[in-house]
């Protein structure tokens, strides 16, 4: 289920509180994830890690630009030599983050949360150096301000809804603890009457959240909506076109071996035409969740990338073991038991697969990929469907796969 967005969806998470399984969720849940569930947050992971990097790197050059510029300001620069150069350390700072964060783009995945958070924390203390500084010589409260700003306003996900309340919530701790204990404290950092500027700047941080709450919200819902299928919470034939690039590099250049699966539910149009297309979505439905389960354990990419056909890829240099995954998601569909009258190969909904082994140094291209995962599912449904068939590259033979348990071949 793709989440909604602004007071609206809160009112309506907060009394239908369903995620996609059907089963319930609370609405502190919804809140601290977005709105979104976690499926839905998974699925799209890189694509927020992309967004977050790339945002980082935008307010790094931006930041790091406007301290050299105000180095150069005559009452820093002329009057106070020192001072103009004690300003260059942030700004190396930043420029240092931005170069960082470029390098996260060029990487088709960037450096985990850790990569992003750590060059975050790196920036974030630039800047409160580069705020402590504008006071320390001007004396004026916007400066703390301004920094609060920056500990309010995360980027997206980095630190996450749960640690950005934590965050600030220390933050306006701290002040009320400055307030009433010690007013000297507090005087050292704001210049004008004290009670009035910490429930402003309490009020400043809970908006600053607020806001960055739903611009997260709306950002994350068009990524879901660009890259994903709306119907399974799959990757759809979009991403999947941005995504093998990598597979196909991985293999020409590192001499990985990269599986192909192509998937088809056998006899969906009968069973569409039958029992309808509500229950043909909810079918389709049912695989996606199974698909994305099975991504999850095996670390594999999944897609739609067609009305009822899916293509899985992974990097797997043992032929049994790409067996293993594969009956064990063709185990899995027929685990579901959705009755299907109308097929020849079951009494209930099965799948034909298409594998193909693309051995490491292989220079097929993505068309070619593609096409030889085609080939062997086509093979597959000629013999009969709910088949496996296996088309490996080292020689372009294909042989079905025989049909036994998963647990009978070697597990990761």
């Amino acid at each position: 289920m793709t989440g909604r967005t602004g007071l609206k969806s809160l009112f309506y998470t907060a009394i239908i509180r369903f995620n996609s399984r059907g089963s319930k969720i609370s609405l502190l849940n919804k809140v601290l994830y977005y709105n979104f569930t976690k499926e839905d947050l998974v699925s799209c992971r890189e694509e927020i890690r992309r967004h977050n990097v790339a945002s980082l790197s935008l307010v790094s050059l931006v930041n790091g630009v406007l301290m050299i510029l105000l180095s150069f300001y005559p009452k820093y620069g002329a009057a106070h030599r020192g001072i103009s150069l004690f300003l260059y350390l942030p700004s190396a700072v930043l420029f240092g983050v931005f170069a960082y964060s470029l390098y996260m783009l060029k990487k088709k995945k960037p450096h985990g949360d850790f990569g992003i958070t750590s060059s975050l924390v790196i920036f974030f203390c630039a800047v409160t150096f580069f705020c402590i500084f504008v006071y320390v010589v001007e004396k004026s409260p916007f400066a703390l301000r301004f920094l609060l700003m920056f500990l309010s306003f995360q980027i997206i996900f980095v630190m996450g809804m749960a640690k950005s309340i934590a965050i600030n919530a220390g933050v306006i701790l701290l002040f009320f603890i400055a307030n009433k204990y010690s007013p000297a404290i507090t005087s050292f950092f704001i210049a004008t009457n004290s009670t009035f500027d910490i429930y402003s700047i309490i009020l400043y941080v809970l908006i600053c959240m607020l806001l960055n709450w739903y611009t997260a919200s709306v950002i994350v819902s068009g990524i879901i909506s660009y890259n994903h299928d709306q119907l399974t919470g799959l990757n759809n034939r979009r991403s999947f076109d941005g995504s093998v690039n990598f597979y196909t590099s991985v293999c020409r250049h590192v001499h990985q071996t990269v599986c192909v699966v192509m998937m088809d539910v056998d006899f969906f149009k009968p069973y569409n035409d039958f029992y309808g297309h509500t229950k043909g979505d909810a079918v389709l439905r049912s695989i996606g969740r199974t698909l994305r389960e099975l991504s999850e354990e095996e670390g594999l990419y999944a897609a739609r990338v067609g009305g009822e056909e899916f293509i899985i890829l992974w990097t797997e240099n043992r032929l049994l073991e790409a067996e293993r995954v594969v009956l064990k998601l063709r185990q899995k569909i027929i685990d579901l038991q959705i009755p299907h009258e109308k097929s020849s190969a079951a009494p209930c909904i099965t799948a034909s697969f298409g594998l193909y082994f693309m051995r490491g140094g292989s220079h097929d291209s993505k068309e070619d990929l593609y096409n030889y995962a085609d080939v062997a599912l086509y093979k597959a449904k000629e013999a009969g469907r709910n088949r496996i068939m296996l088309l490996d590259s080292a020689d372009k033979s294909c042989r079905p796969v025989e049909l036994r348990p998963p647990e009978e071949l070697i597990r990761r």
